[in-house]
């Protein structure tokens, strides 16, 4: 059963996290530099880290098995489709359009979603989650890069962006994470730094994500910031959870699932408009309003598995 009054503690936790990265650019107390360099440093070495070790010296049990793999792609494919779809009929802008599937269907799941699990299942949790990562990054990357290179005319070879997203950080803590589960190998006086070193990634990106987030919102996209904000936060989790008990998915396997699909937009969807020279503004509006609204959807959904 899940620990309502640990939940809620944890929950409460990750904003004031939040909220102190914001008052750190307050009052400026680091640059922008500095912030940047060490949000490469969360990703590329800290995060990879975390999924590493949690392959360590842990046993699988029965819920990390091909049924909840299934699942799990059934689930990634309908949300792409439904949020592609979705955000096409009711946006005659193109480049709106693909801003709002891409806020519907990335969620912050490492930064907001892993403390949440470590905290309710502990080592098992991080693992579900982990290899949950591995799968999302290949169904996300390639959905929302194929997008945009259709938006903005580009044509990147389908081999070229496979193998970018197999090089990523995450992918390759993913990989040894795997290695050391099967071969058993024994990393003697290295496991403490490795495993402390994993364990400040869900601190210090919260931080920084706060210290990146621009509170003030322009209330003329008022409404594909609700809409945006009630698929991302309802709607996916909800279809998640019903699929989910056509499954008959366990009670862990239920909470991992509805928690990533439930995410608040990731923070991501504002790097790609960026880099693809969109509407950066409106991208940051999705992460900062449905961070604000993941506090009580969350709790909500919960409670209904």
């Amino acid at each position: 059963m899940v620990n309502y009054s640990q939940l809620y503690l944890t929950i409460i936790n990750l904003f004031c996290l939040i909220f102190i990265g914001f008052l750190i650019r307050k009052f400026n107390l680091v640059d922008d530099n500095t912030m940047t360099g060490l949000n490469k440093l969360i990703f590329n070495v800290f995060f990879p880290l975390k999924i590493m070790m949690s392959f360590y010296n842990v046993e699988f049990g029965n819920d990390l098995n091909l049924k909840y793999f299934v699942y799990l792609n059934v689930m990634f494919l309908f949300h792409i489709f439904l949020t592609f779809y979705f955000s096409k009929i009711t946006n005659e802008d193109k480049s709106v359009a693909v801003l709002e599937a891409n806020a519907m269907s990335r969620g912050n799941f490492i930064i907001m979603s892993f403390p949440i699990l470590s905290v309710l299942f502990g080592d098992e949790g991080i693992v579900m989650a982990g290899a949950i990562t591995g799968i999302s990054q290949f169904f996300y990357n390639f959905y929302t890069v194929s997008m945009y290179e259709g938006l903005v005319g580009e044509n990147n070879s389908k081999k070229k962006l496979f193998i970018n997203v197999v090089k990523t950080p995450l992918m390759i803590g993913l990989f040894v994470g795997i290695f050391l589960y099967g071969t058993k190998v024994n990393l003697f006086f290295l496991e403490t730094p490795l495993r402390s070193l994993g364990d400040i990634a869900g601190t210090l990106a919260l931080v920084t994500m706060g210290y990146g987030l621009n509170f003030r919102i322009d209330f003329k996209e008022i409404k594909s910031i609700m809409k945006v904000s009630i698929v991302k936060l309802l709607v996916l989790p909800l279809t998640g959870l019903f699929i989910g008990k056509i499954f008959g998915l366990s009670e862990i396997q239920k909470v991992v699932a509805l928690i990533l699909f439930g995410a608040p937009t990731a923070v991501n969807t504002y790097v790609f408009a960026k880099r693809y020279k969109q509407d950066d503004s409106l991208a940051g509006y999705y992460v900062v309003s449905t961070t604000i609204l993941y506090l009580f959807t969350l709790l909500l959904l919960i409670k209904l598995i």
